[in-house]
């Protein structure tokens, strides 16, 4: 892909989820001991729910709710999908733990999944160690077309460093080790269309979002996905950052 109309066509916007939101979370599989377990793989072959997925961490599990708008069915799905894991998790006898840092020693398993285990060949022991190592929760906001979302976007990363804070459990460290791995992860400042595109093939995102590391970014779901809270059991809590994100977005 090198023609920013096939770059801009690979954004599926879907104008009646405008204003909707989607929410991705991750945890660790732990044993009864407390041990980080790397049984992503047995875990959601037992799931078969599509609702749940896995990250570069063969110890992390993520799930994902259905797009919203209304703050209470968000609130069910969230809740749903706790209770789903939970069961799943007990029935091969393990448990999932909401932790925003895992410890240094805790396993190095990656996915078996090629674009993991390709991302994992290519970077230092360190810069794995760091993505092991952070859980977050993702926060997606539906958006109608791409002004809407280069709008949206830039109303967030002036509020970058708020938001940050009102998510950290962690004093910093999530947020610390997240910057390691991801190198460039501070959003800039998109002009339009055409400054977008330009960047994304400077940083290699053109063909890919999910390759883009920022922790506000424009994705192919037709999304402006916020990636700087950390993690909570508390749905409510996650509703305030939705909130949060709602109100700051607003202006577009």
């Amino acid at each position: 892909m090198h023609q920013i109309q096939d770059f801009l066509a690979s954004f599926r916007f879907r104008p009646e989820l405008a204003g909707c939101v989607g929410i991705e979370r991750e945890r660790f599989l732990v044993s009864p001991e407390g041990a980080f377990a790397p049984r992503a793989d047995e875990f959601l072959s037992e799931m078969r729910d599509a609702a749940w997925t896995y990250e570069l961490s063969r110890c992390q599990v993520e799930d994902r709710t259905r797009s919203a708008r209304d703050h209470f069915i968000v609130k069910a799905n969230l809740l749903s999908n706790d209770n789903r894991g939970k069961f799943v998790a007990a029935k091969i006898g393990l448990g999932l733990q909401t932790l925003e840092v895992a410890p240094e020693s805790m396993p190095l398993d990656v996915y078996p999944e090629p674009r993991y285990l390709a991302i994992a060949e290519k970077i230092s022991r360190e810069t794995l160690s760091a993505a092991c190592r952070v859980a977050g929760t993702h926060i997606h906001l539906g958006m109608r077309n791409m002004d809407e979302a280069i709008a949206a976007y830039n109303l967030l990363r002036a509020e970058l460093e708020t938001l940050t804070r009102l998510g950290d459990h962690s004093g910093g460290e999530r947020i610390r080790l997240y910057r390691a791995m991801a190198g460039k992860w501070n959003p800039p400042q998109y002009r339009d269309e055409q400054e977008l595109f330009e960047i994304a093939r400077q940083e290699g995102f053109a063909e890919n979002s999910r390759n883009c590391w920022h922790l506000i970014r424009i994705t192919q779901k037709g999304t402006v996905e916020c990636r700087m809270f950390g993690v909570t059991v508390f749905p409510d809590e996650i509703l305030e950052w939705v909130s949060a994100v709602r109100r700051i977005a607003r202006g577009v």
